[in-house]
This record gives structure tokens, sequence and C-alpha cells, in this order.
């Protein structure tokens, strides 16, 4: 049986995000479960040895491509595909299902909503292609055999908009590799990264996008300056958002804002080791891999309530939840410093360990293609 898995991703990045992992992810444990699996994606093929992915199609040749660019080769890639029947199609948005509805052919078409996509596509396009992409939301929501949220609040966003579709939906979140974030020797590892033993280093993993919300963080960041100079934000991705948020940083005359870029996701586990807090405000999320990875590392959080971040943190002393202002944010953060004892939290997220949540996923297969046989 194969899965067809549709994202505008390049598997030769070895520093995509949370979306790219999880389908790595899910792809390695259905393949030890017998599945082929075949990424849709953008640029080249890895070399042999080095697949996430039994295969890969190139939908478009070039690495980085827009949304709409991919969603329109994409239409070219389906009406050439020869599946063996019935296979499964597994999008990460729901407008990617859009042509392998039109093709009408017997795929089963599963689609994971990672947050109110929606929403995101309203801020960041504007009304005219927010209506567009509204429509083949609807379009492809009535004809999805299956829909998984990541988390309830997007359930239910989703639910108030087309309370038909409950009974095809169900909430699975993302999974973490437990081998991979894991506590490490920090200094050791401030040493290879060249912190020092006095910094307080307060760490962001993710896309530089407007969703983020990182001019909220350099707000922040500005009054923690004021309370401590040894206090170091590091940002870790790329993005639409990095030249906007260059000119704050230079308006803000804000000291020690390291820049990193994309990193090999090697490095990502270490530098969770290195910080003393990872911080998360953004304006909206689904289930953000980077809370659970950060976590597992047994390191602090402080993060707006979004997405499954508040029913993920709970109880877990030394962690906080802020009010999405700069000086809450700022407030939660230097109450991690002041609390300064060891975290007890990797136990709190075994339940999100990537054999689990693939067998989670891998009964909504079995049950639409239990349902296609009949």
């Amino acid at each position: 049986m194969t899965v067809y898995f549709v994202e505008n991703e390049n598997p030769r990045r070895n520093s995509s995000g949370g979306i790219m992992s999880y389908l790595m992810m899910l792809s390695q444990h259905l393949q030890k479960k017998g599945f082929r699996t075949v990424l849709l994606g953008t640029g080249e093929p890895l070399p042999e040895g080095r697949r996430p992915f039994s295969d890969f199609i190139p939908v478009v040749g070039k690495e980085a491509v827009s949304n709409a660019r991919y969603l329109r080769a994409l239409w070219k890639v389906v009406f050439r595909l020869k599946a063996a029947q019935p296979s499964i199609v597994h999008a990460q948005r729901p407008d990617m299902l859009v042509p392998f509805i039109l093709r009408k052919k017997d795929f089963l078409l599963v689609c994971t909503l990672h947050g109110a996509h929606d929403l995101a596509v309203l801020d960041k396009k504007g009304v005219f292609l927010g209506w567009i992409y509204g429509r083949l939301q609807r379009l492809a929501f009535r004809h999805a055999h299956w829909l998984i949220a990541v988390d309830k609040n997007t359930r239910n966003h989703y639910l108030r908009k087309y309370p038909g579709v409950g009974e095809k939906m169900s909430v699975i979140p993302t999974g973490i590799g437990l081998d991979k974030f894991k506590p490490m020797d920090r200094e050791e590892l401030r040493e290879k990264y060249d912190f020092g033993r006095q910094d307080k280093i307060v760490l962001f993993v993710g896309r530089l996008e407007k969703e983020k919300n990182l001019l909220l963080l350099l707000e922040a960041f500005a009054i923690l300056r004021e309370e401590s100079t040894d206090v170091k934000l590091v940002l870790v991705g790329k993005g639409r958002e990095e030249a906007a948020l260059k000119r704050r940083i230079s308006e803000l005359k804000l000291e020690k804002v390291l820049l990193l870029g994309e990193i090999d996701n090697e490095r990502i586990p270490e530098l969770m080791n290195c910080a003393d807090v990872l911080v998360l405000c953004s304006l909206y999320e689904g289930s953000p891999s980077v809370i659970k990875e950060a976590l597992a590392c047994n390191r602090p959080v402080v993060a707006v309530d979004v997405g499954d971040v508040k029913q993920i943190i709970e109880g877990i002393e030394g962690c906080f939840i802020a009010d999405g202002t700069a000086a809450d944010l700022a407030d939660k953060i230097l109450a991690v410093w002041r609390g300064q004892k060891t975290l007890e939290a990797r136990e709190k997220v075994l339940n999100y360990g990537q054999d689990r949540i693939g067998e989670e996923t891998l009964r909504v297969y079995q049950c639409l293609l239990r349902k296609a046989r009949k």
C-alpha cells in the first residue's frame, strides 16, 4: 500500500520545520509497517541511503517556491500519477487535496490540519486570496475521507465553520523524536557554541514569519536587557520577517541578539540544551513540536496560550503561560530565572513519541482501507 505525502518541502533540507519533521517520522514508522511512502515535494531527491521516504516525486524542480506555484504544478503531477488503487493521499493543507478530488480516482484523502491555516492565509494574503483559499478549503473538507486536527482548539475552530465534518475528524498531536531530543551535557555544549556560563539564553526556534509574532519577543527582550546585561536572544530559523526583525533590533538598539538562520536539524537539540528558556509567542499554532522538544530536553518553556501549549505544560513547575503582552512575557521569563531549579519535564512528553503518534495515524489509514475494501 502506498501513502502519498503532499507538502511543499524539499527532502534535501535537513533544517525543515515542524511539518516536514512530522512527515519524515511518520514515513519511517509506516515503512517499518510495510507501507510505501512517496513525497510529492520540491527540489531534488536525497541520495541513496539517506531517504526518509520510499520515493520522491518533484512537483517543482526548484527548492523554494510559493504554495500557490506548488499547487499549480501539483495539478499536472496528479493527472499523470499512476497509483495502485486504492492509495492514501495525506496532505498538510486542505487546498492541496483539490487536484486529487477533481481527478476522481480511488484515492483515500486525508488532511492533517496544523492549526487555523485559513486565518493565516487571510492575515498574510488579504481578503481576496483568503476568500479563494476558503472556497478550496470547503471543497476539500466536503470530499476528504478523514481530517486530523493536531489539537482540540484546531478541531473546534473548524467544527464551528463546518459542523458536519465532526464525524470524520480526530485529534492526533504531532510527535517528536525522543531519542534525539533529550537532556545533554549543558556545560560542554555551551563551550561548543561559545556561550558563557553566566549567559542567560532566551531561545526561539521556528520560521521567521508574521504569525510567530517575533516583534513582541523583541519588545520583551528589550525589557529583559534592562534587568540583566548577560541575557542573549537566539533566533533559529528563516522567513519573510527577517528584514523587519533586523530593522526593529536596530531601532531598539538591542545588543546580543543572534540570528542564526536555518541550521541543521541535528544542532537544534544541542541549542535547546544550551538555553535557559524556550519562548513561543505565536498568534496561532496547532500542536507546536518545538514545545515538546524543549520539554524532552528538560528545558523551561514560556509561551502564550496558543494551540495545545497550555495543555502540554500544565502542571510543570518552572514553565509559564504569558498573557500576550511584552511586559508579561518578560516577567514570566524572569520568573523562570528566579526559580533556577532543575526542570523535570521529560516524563510529561513521553506520550508524544513518534511511534505512538505513528500508530494512531496508521489506525486512521487502516480504517479507511477497510471501508474501501467493503
